[in-house]
């Protein structure tokens, strides 16, 4: 299911965080030259920035990362800094688990299409889930929900490894809903290293 961009009116804290991620590099233990190498030329960037700053700053600490660090901990990292999972949002997915403990897994998927944000999940008969994330479209093409991007006119590219940050709102959700142990396995597809061409698709392995 896509939505244009005006179906849904994300609230102000609904975006990854400069402030948040600049810590959790100290927290995941980064080295310090690669913190430097992130934050160079940024170093005043706060969540009061101007979203063209923000998206270029986190344009720029991805671009980084991608070259210096492995794979698993540019994906801890942005996991661990996801929106989202607290609040309201976690109290209904707490309560969608307790309504449908006794349903199947397959149940569970189907129940989960109707909820707001939560995506459009499919079980894979190799023991995956694909999630097709809440998209929406301006025109003819995706945008990226993340509201650091969304509506921005930018002429870059973004590595689709950002919405690692994405993957790790739906993984926490879909632990609590469906009562199960997942691992982010891969961004398939995403808006922002496609220009727009592509949703954000996401697979989980089931531990």
């Amino acid at each position: 299911m896509y939505y244009p961009l005006t179906h849904y009116k994300w609230k102000e804290n609904q975006y990854a965080s400069t402030e948040k991620f600049k810590g959790s590099l100290t927290k995941f233990h980064v080295d310090e030259d690669v913190i430097s190498q992130i934050n160079e030329g940024f170093e005043d960037v706060t969540d009061k920035a101007p979203k063209k700053k923000k998206a270029a700053y986190f344009k720029h600490a991805v671009d980084v990362m991608n070259e210096q660090m492995d794979l698993d901990k540019f994906q801890e990292i942005f996991e661990w800094n996801s929106c989202c999972k607290s609040g309201a949002r976690e109290k209904a997915s707490k309560a969608f688990a307790k309504e449908n403990a006794n349903a199947t897994l397959d149940e569970k998927l189907e129940k989960i299409k109707s909820v707001p944000y939560m995506g459009q999940p499919v079980y894979n008969h190799n023991g995956t889930i694909t999630t097709y994330a809440v998209s929406w479209f301006d025109g003819e093409k995706y945008q990226c929900a993340c509201s650091n991007f969304s509506h921005l006119k930018r002429d870059y590219d973004i590595s689709k490894n950002y919405c690692f940050c994405c993957a790790g709102h739906f993984k926490y959700h879909y632990e609590i809903m469906l009562g199960l142990k997942l691992k982010t396995l891969e961004i398939v597809s995403s808006p922002l290293d496609s220009n727009g061409k592509n949703p954000c698709v996401i697979r989980y392995q089931i531990l």
